[in-house]
């Protein structure tokens, strides 16, 4: 599996998302990278700011546990999206649609915008309780409308590919853009070395299946790191 496809495999869902050395690669790349020589790839200065302070609120850091920012998540989340998010529709997967990077710079103008719209100002002065309202807004829609956002996305995928002219409904892929960036945050924290090796549970050679033992002897009822 060469290091494109690998890092495809993330998606933009938590569910299906597998580690793999070169992904772990990666995470531990974009952690090691300081802050002020970080040279984006794909995100303006405005949507990168939005996204760190997003990813921050997402994970946020204690005095026990790194947050997503300490293990570098939002400068991952810039790289995928320049270096594994497809170009064009079946770049990756010819049997279905999914998002593309100009789909992905779309949904953030459109997030810019309605953001400007609602506070009068532009992405890189929001301050972060500005981006915990947007957060509120769209990851607090009850189920029923995810299931028919998620319907009407997997509709507008379908007609792009066909006629590139084609948008969605705003609200539509704002859900999609920040639902996707907060199972991506999830991911790429649990996954990293930092949080896998120290936070939950890491034990690179299981063993066998013991049904009734002691929780401590369980990971303490963390999830397992691999």
């Amino acid at each position: 599996m060469d290091r494109r496809q690998a890092l495809r495999n993330l998606g933009l869902g938590a569910g299906a998302m597998v580690a793999t050395p070169t992904v772990i690669g990666l995470l531990q790349s974009c952690k090691s990278e300081p802050k002020d020589t970080y040279v984006l790839q794909f995100l303006s200065e405005g949507e990168f700011h939005a996204l760190t302070q997003m990813v921050d609120l997402i994970i946020p850091s204690d005095e026990a546990i790194p947050g997503a920012l300490d293990v570098g998540v939002h400068k991952f989340i810039d790289a995928f999206w320049a270096n594994v998010t497809p170009k064009t529709q079946g770049e990756v997967w010819e049997e279905r649609y999914e998002p593309i990077q100009e789909n992905i710079k779309s949904f953030f103008k459109m997030f810019t915008d309605e953001f400007r719209n609602k506070f009068k100002k532009e992405l890189g002065d929001g301050e972060p309780e500005e981006f915990d309202e947007m957060l509120a807004t769209y990851l607090k829609i009850p189920k029923e409308e995810q299931i028919e956002i998620d319907i009407s996305m997997e509709d507008f995928y379908e007609a792009f590919a066909a006629d590139a002219t084609t948008q969605p409904d705003k609200e539509a892929a704002i859900f999609s853009l920040i639902a996707g960036i907060r199972s991506m945050t999830i991911w790429a924290w649990k996954t990293s070395e930092q949080i896998g090796k120290n936070v939950l549970w890491y034990d690179p050679i299981p063993g066998k299946q013991l049904g009734c033992i002691p929780l401590d002897e369980a990971g303490n009822g963390n999830d397992m790191a691999l």
